[in-house]
Protein backbone atom coordinates (compact mmCIF):
# COMPACT_ATOMS: atom_id res chain seq x y z
CA UNK A 1 0.00 0.00 0.00
CA UNK A 2 2.82 2.29 0.87
CA UNK A 3 4.55 1.55 -2.47
CA UNK A 4 1.34 2.33 -4.34
CA UNK A 5 1.10 5.71 -2.61
CA UNK A 6 4.67 6.53 -3.55
CA UNK A 7 4.00 5.55 -7.13
CA UNK A 8 0.98 7.84 -7.27
CA UNK A 9 2.99 10.69 -5.79
CA UNK A 10 5.76 10.18 -8.38
CA UNK A 11 3.23 10.00 -11.20
CA UNK A 12 1.59 13.16 -9.95
CA UNK A 13 4.97 14.91 -9.79
CA UNK A 14 5.78 13.91 -13.35
CA UNK A 15 2.37 15.09 -14.54
CA UNK A 16 2.80 18.42 -12.77
CA UNK A 17 6.27 18.80 -14.31
CA UNK A 18 4.88 18.09 -17.76
CA UNK A 19 2.11 20.64 -17.22
CA UNK A 20 4.60 23.26 -16.01
CA UNK A 21 6.88 22.66 -19.00
CA UNK A 22 3.89 22.82 -21.36
CA UNK A 23 2.80 26.11 -19.83
CA UNK A 24 6.33 27.52 -20.16
CA UNK A 25 6.53 26.46 -23.80
CA UNK A 26 3.09 27.93 -24.47
CA UNK A 27 4.05 31.16 -22.74
CA UNK A 28 7.29 31.37 -24.71
CA UNK A 29 5.47 30.79 -28.00
CA UNK A 30 2.93 33.45 -27.14
CA UNK A 31 5.67 35.93 -26.23
CA UNK A 32 7.51 35.13 -29.46
CA UNK A 33 4.31 35.62 -31.43
CA UNK A 34 3.64 38.93 -29.68
CA UNK A 35 7.21 40.08 -30.36
CA UNK A 36 6.92 39.12 -34.02
CA UNK A 37 3.57 40.90 -34.25
CA UNK A 38 5.13 43.98 -32.68
CA UNK A 39 8.08 43.88 -35.12
CA UNK A 40 5.71 43.48 -38.08
CA UNK A 41 3.65 46.42 -36.84
CA UNK A 42 6.80 48.53 -36.48
CA UNK A 43 7.84 47.63 -40.03
CA UNK A 44 4.41 48.59 -41.39
CA UNK A 45 4.56 51.88 -39.45
CA UNK A 46 7.99 52.62 -40.93
CA UNK A 47 6.70 51.89 -44.41
CA UNK A 48 3.72 54.15 -43.87
CA UNK A 49 6.08 56.91 -42.73
CA UNK A 50 8.17 56.43 -45.88
CA UNK A 51 5.04 56.63 -48.04
CA UNK A 52 4.06 59.95 -46.46
CA UNK A 53 7.54 61.32 -47.06
CA UNK A 54 7.49 60.28 -50.73
CA UNK A 55 4.01 61.67 -51.29
CA UNK A 56 5.21 65.09 -50.11
CA UNK A 57 7.07 65.29 -53.44
CA UNK A 58 3.87 64.96 -55.48
CA UNK A 59 4.23 68.55 -56.70
CA UNK A 60 6.66 70.81 -58.56
CA UNK A 61 10.17 70.56 -57.13
CA UNK A 62 13.61 72.06 -57.72
CA UNK A 63 16.62 69.99 -58.75
CA UNK A 64 18.01 70.11 -55.22
CA UNK A 65 14.77 68.56 -53.93
CA UNK A 66 15.03 65.79 -56.52
CA UNK A 67 18.47 64.93 -55.19
CA UNK A 68 17.04 64.80 -51.66
CA UNK A 69 14.30 62.52 -52.99
CA UNK A 70 17.02 60.28 -54.44
CA UNK A 71 18.55 59.93 -50.98
CA UNK A 72 15.12 59.05 -49.56
CA UNK A 73 14.61 56.45 -52.29
CA UNK A 74 17.97 54.85 -51.52
CA UNK A 75 17.17 54.72 -47.80
CA UNK A 76 13.81 53.13 -48.49
CA UNK A 77 14.99 50.58 -51.04
CA UNK A 78 17.72 49.36 -48.69
CA UNK A 79 15.68 49.59 -45.48
CA UNK A 80 14.99 46.58 -43.29
CA UNK A 81 11.36 47.69 -43.13
CA UNK A 82 10.84 47.24 -46.88
CA UNK A 83 12.88 44.05 -47.17
CA UNK A 84 11.37 42.35 -44.12
CA UNK A 85 7.79 43.07 -45.14
CA UNK A 86 8.57 42.13 -48.74
CA UNK A 87 7.38 45.19 -50.67
CA UNK A 88 9.05 46.02 -53.99
CA UNK A 89 11.55 48.91 -54.25
CA UNK A 90 10.41 52.30 -55.55
CA UNK A 91 11.62 53.48 -58.96
CA UNK A 92 11.92 57.17 -59.83
CA UNK A 93 12.56 58.59 -63.31
CA UNK A 94 13.36 62.19 -64.24
CA UNK A 95 13.09 63.69 -67.72
CA UNK A 96 15.31 66.71 -68.38
CA UNK A 97 14.02 68.66 -71.36
CA UNK A 98 16.25 71.76 -71.42
CA UNK A 99 20.01 71.83 -71.94
CA UNK A 100 22.30 73.87 -69.70
CA UNK A 101 24.61 75.94 -71.88
CA UNK A 102 28.19 74.61 -72.23
CA UNK A 103 27.44 71.71 -69.91
CA UNK A 104 28.50 68.07 -70.09
CA UNK A 105 26.24 67.37 -67.14
CA UNK A 106 22.45 67.04 -66.82
CA UNK A 107 21.86 66.65 -70.56
CA UNK A 108 18.29 66.46 -71.90
CA UNK A 109 17.14 62.83 -71.59
CA UNK A 110 15.30 60.54 -69.20
CA UNK A 111 17.32 59.52 -66.14
CA UNK A 112 16.82 57.09 -63.34
CA UNK A 113 17.20 59.19 -60.23
CA UNK A 114 20.24 57.11 -59.26
CA UNK A 115 21.94 58.32 -62.47
CA UNK A 116 21.26 61.92 -61.49
CA UNK A 117 22.85 61.23 -58.10
CA UNK A 118 25.92 59.88 -59.91
CA UNK A 119 26.15 63.02 -62.06
CA UNK A 120 25.83 65.16 -58.95
CA UNK A 121 28.68 63.24 -57.33
CA UNK A 122 30.83 63.59 -60.45
CA UNK A 123 30.38 67.35 -60.77
CA UNK A 124 30.91 67.85 -57.02
CA UNK A 125 34.16 65.87 -57.23
CA UNK A 126 35.33 67.98 -60.17
CA UNK A 127 34.42 71.20 -58.35
CA UNK A 128 36.32 70.08 -55.25
CA UNK A 129 39.52 69.76 -57.29
CA UNK A 130 39.38 73.49 -58.07
CA UNK A 131 38.82 74.27 -54.41
CA UNK A 132 42.09 72.66 -53.27
CA UNK A 133 45.29 74.73 -52.80
CA UNK A 134 47.64 74.50 -55.78
CA UNK A 135 51.42 74.82 -55.48
CA UNK A 136 51.56 76.60 -58.83
CA UNK A 137 49.03 79.15 -57.64
CA UNK A 138 50.91 80.42 -54.58
CA UNK A 139 49.40 77.58 -52.56
CA UNK A 140 45.96 79.02 -53.18
CA UNK A 141 43.01 77.61 -55.11
CA UNK A 142 41.10 78.53 -58.25
CA UNK A 143 38.13 79.10 -55.95
CA UNK A 144 40.17 81.63 -53.94
CA UNK A 145 41.22 83.54 -57.06
CA UNK A 146 37.69 83.44 -58.50
CA UNK A 147 36.76 85.94 -55.80
CA UNK A 148 39.59 88.34 -56.73
CA UNK A 149 39.87 91.00 -59.42
CA UNK A 150 42.11 90.34 -62.42
CA UNK A 151 44.51 93.01 -61.16
CA UNK A 152 44.75 91.37 -57.75
CA UNK A 153 45.43 88.01 -59.39
CA UNK A 154 48.09 89.49 -61.67
CA UNK A 155 49.88 91.11 -58.72
CA UNK A 156 49.94 87.75 -56.91
CA UNK A 157 51.71 86.26 -59.93
CA UNK A 158 54.35 88.98 -60.02
CA UNK A 159 52.78 91.54 -62.33
CA UNK A 160 53.18 94.62 -60.16
CA UNK A 161 53.75 97.26 -62.87
CA UNK A 162 50.49 97.14 -64.84
CA UNK A 163 49.38 100.73 -65.57
CA UNK A 164 46.41 101.90 -63.54
CA UNK A 165 44.49 102.89 -66.68
CA UNK A 166 44.32 99.29 -67.92
CA UNK A 167 40.77 98.01 -67.43
CA UNK A 168 39.98 94.76 -65.62
CA UNK A 169 38.93 92.81 -68.69
CA UNK A 170 42.03 94.03 -70.59
CA UNK A 171 44.61 92.95 -68.03
CA UNK A 172 45.10 89.42 -69.34
CA UNK A 173 45.53 90.67 -72.92
CA UNK A 174 47.93 93.40 -71.71
CA UNK A 175 50.15 90.84 -69.97
CA UNK A 176 50.23 88.61 -73.06
CA UNK A 177 50.83 91.40 -75.56
CA UNK A 178 53.47 93.24 -73.55
CA UNK A 179 55.35 90.20 -72.25
CA UNK A 180 55.21 91.72 -68.82
CA UNK A 181 57.52 90.25 -66.22
CA UNK A 182 55.92 87.61 -64.07
CA UNK A 183 54.91 83.94 -63.95
CA UNK A 184 52.96 83.89 -67.18
CA UNK A 185 52.30 80.14 -67.61
CA UNK A 186 51.07 79.79 -64.01
CA UNK A 187 48.97 82.96 -64.34
CA UNK A 188 47.44 81.75 -67.61
CA UNK A 189 46.66 78.28 -66.18
CA UNK A 190 45.09 79.84 -63.11
CA UNK A 191 42.86 82.09 -65.21
CA UNK A 192 41.71 79.09 -67.25
CA UNK A 193 40.97 77.09 -64.09
CA UNK A 194 39.00 80.00 -62.67
CA UNK A 195 36.79 79.97 -65.77
CA UNK A 196 36.29 76.20 -65.55
CA UNK A 197 35.47 76.43 -61.85
CA UNK A 198 33.00 79.28 -62.32
CA UNK A 199 31.34 77.40 -65.18
CA UNK A 200 30.99 74.19 -63.16
CA UNK A 201 29.52 76.07 -60.21
CA UNK A 202 27.08 77.79 -62.55
CA UNK A 203 25.96 74.43 -64.01
CA UNK A 204 25.63 72.92 -60.56
CA UNK A 205 23.58 75.82 -59.21
CA UNK A 206 21.47 76.00 -62.37
CA UNK A 207 20.39 72.39 -61.91
CA UNK A 208 19.80 72.70 -58.18
CA UNK A 209 17.95 76.02 -58.06
CA UNK A 210 17.16 76.98 -61.66
CA UNK A 211 15.42 73.87 -62.93
CA UNK A 212 11.94 72.78 -61.86
CA UNK A 213 10.32 69.40 -62.29
CA UNK A 214 6.67 68.44 -62.00
CA UNK A 215 5.61 65.07 -60.61
CA UNK A 216 3.57 63.76 -63.54
CA UNK A 217 2.67 60.34 -62.17
CA UNK A 218 2.54 58.33 -58.95
CA UNK A 219 2.06 54.61 -59.60
CA UNK A 220 0.86 52.20 -56.90
CA UNK A 221 0.97 48.41 -56.71
CA UNK A 222 -2.50 47.06 -57.53
CA UNK A 223 -2.23 44.33 -54.87
CA UNK A 224 -0.48 46.01 -51.96
CA UNK A 225 -1.53 49.61 -52.63
CA UNK A 226 2.07 50.70 -52.00
CA UNK A 227 3.84 53.34 -54.08
CA UNK A 228 6.07 51.72 -56.69
CA UNK A 229 7.01 54.45 -59.16
CA UNK A 230 7.29 58.24 -59.53
CA UNK A 231 7.76 60.16 -62.78
CA UNK A 232 9.10 63.74 -62.98
CA UNK A 233 9.32 65.95 -66.08
CA UNK A 234 11.11 69.30 -66.34
CA UNK A 235 8.79 72.25 -66.87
Amino acid sequence: MENASKALIMAGSVLISIMVISLLVLGYNQMSHLEQTREDADAVDKLADYMRRFEQFDRTVYGSELLSLGNLQQDYNLSDARIDVGYAPIEITVEITKEISDSEYFKPKTYKIEELAEEQEEIETEIEEYEKPNDNYNNKSAKYYSQKTNREIAIDFGYTEIPSNILEYDIEDYIEENKAKGRYSAFKACMEDIQKYVNLKSIYNEFRTGKQFKCQEMKYDEYTGRLKEMVFVEI
